[in-house]
């Protein structure tokens, strides 16, 4: 820059140049402290605020349980979950039963490891994908749920078939929450091949399980706002003030 240039107009010239820089993210800020950085180091507890506290790779926030984190790449963290009393509905399909077959148990022992019984867990079954929202509706409406799982698994083939079932589904689901207000867990698979699947389906990375503890957490957040607390020791159910 010649000297002739006044010092406002280099810092303005800077800035410019450094525009591009910041919009991608190549000048982040230093990592606040309580996020899991991409190496795994946890760096000192943050100071509660309602924020959510972002790296690159993993975001947590404050106001949240000890130890949980949301790693883009391992999977999500949950709080402590208690489903002692709830009932969970699981639909599948039978599409890809295999695969489907493995997300359905990791979904199930979740819900059992949190305190769901047995006889708690409603399963409804069904050809394919399409179907899941229907018989998700008639879960909710005929089995007197506090979640609704829908699980199911498609493979991308040469035709447009894949995308018309995998979105019409998914949105399906969403609108079910939205209009009735009960949790509809997306359990729906949509991978390019077989073996993307497969390996959602398996070990510490099976997909079912996430939607199981989706599901009791969810649950637990609409039978808290909607009113439904515990029961006192003269039996009366504890309300919830809304406003």
């Amino acid at each position: 820059v010649p000297a002739r240039i006044s010092h406002t107009m280099r810092v303005s010239l800077l800035t410019l140049a450094l525009l591009p820089a910041a919009a991608f993210g190549f000048l982040a800020p230093a990592m606040p402290a309580g996020v899991v950085s991409r190496q795994g180091s946890l760096t000192a507890p943050a100071a509660a605020s309602p924020l959510f506290l972002r790296s690159d790779r993993t975001s947590t926030f404050s106001g949240a349980p000890a130890g949980v984190t949301m790693d883009m790449f391992k999977g999500i963290g949950f709080p402590e979950l208690k489903a002692t009393g709830m009932r969970i509905g699981i639909v599948h399909s039978r599409w890809n039963a295999e695969v489907v077959g493995k997300l359905k148990a990791g979904a199930k022992q979740a819900l059992l490891d949190n305190g769901i019984k047995e006889e708690d867990v409603i399963e409804f079954e069904v050809p394919g994908a399409w179907e899941l929202p229907l018989a998700s509706r008639y879960m909710a409406q005929t089995q007197k749920v506090d979640a609704v799982i829908a699980i199911g698994v498609l493979i991308k083939g040469e035709t447009d078939h894949y995308d018309m079932i995998k979105d019409a589904s998914s949105n399906a689901l969403m609108m079910l929450g939205v209009e009735t207000g009960l949790p509809f867990v997306c359990g729906i698979l949509g991978c390019h091949t077989m073996e993307q699947a497969e390996a959602r389906a398996n070990g510490d990375n099976n997909h079912g399980v996430w939607w199981g503890k989706t599901a009791i957490e969810m649950a637990t957040l609409r039978n808290t706002q909607m009113g439904k607390g515990k029961i006192d020791a003269a039996g009366v159910e504890k309300k919830k003030i809304l406003f």
